[in-house]
């Protein structure tokens, strides 16, 4: 009797280790996956706009960004970006540097500035912006009309003033962004 419950117990332990087994394999074999198969995220490179694609499952956002050609130099190495986002069907154009702010000139009304940009060799035109709250860069209010300006070049460069350091001056290529039109578009923020 004392033998049949001890191979009794035995076998539960052995059954109780297998499945511990199990699952300690299962969870160190499988590769770890978002919540959503909907998220990607692409670098961007010389010829290709970087994406951040989100699905949370209530709702879907799509940003594409790009550094500028050229880089500033204010005893540091400083990078421009450029980054057009499409979330709850509401467009938005952020351009706005690393490590160092733009520090773009501010007013206390709902236009802080204006920023003046040219497309190719074209005539310059001025888009009015807010200043991040960081000061890092500048939220352009006319987005709409701004990427319609820079869709139909090759590329493009934006001044933003500052009364606090050197004008700033960010150059950009449009490289592939006619693609991604069409899913701006699919999104309800239409590029054009």
């Amino acid at each position: 009797m004392i033998l049949l419950m001890y191979m009794k117990n035995l076998t539960n332990r052995k059954n109780i280790m297998k499945r511990l087994i199990a699952i300690i394999l299962t969870v160190l074999i499988l590769p770890a996956t978002s919540a959503f198969a909907g998220d990607t995220y692409t670098e961007a490179t010389d010829t290709e706009w970087g994406i951040i694609s989100t699905n949370d499952g209530f709702e879907k956002s799509y940003t594409i960004f790009k550094d500028g050609d050229e880089q500033g130099y204010d005893d540091m190495l400083i990078t421009y970006t450029i980054e057009i986002q499409c979330t709850k069907k509401k467009l938005a154009v952020l351009i706005y540097s690393d490590p160092l702010g733009m520090y773009p000139t501010t007013t206390f009304n709902s236009i802080d500035g204006y920023a003046l940009a040219r497309i190719d060799n074209g005539a310059v035109k001025k888009f009015s912006y807010v200043a991040l709250k960081d000061y890092s860069g500048i939220s352009l209010l006319n987005d709409k009309q701004f990427t319609t300006a820079i869709l139909k070049g090759k590329k493009f460069a934006v001044k933003v003033p500052s009364s606090i350091q050197n004008d700033t001056v960010a150059k950009f290529s449009t490289a592939n962004l006619n693609s991604h039109v069409s899913k701006f578009k699919s999104l309800g923020c239409s590029l054009r």
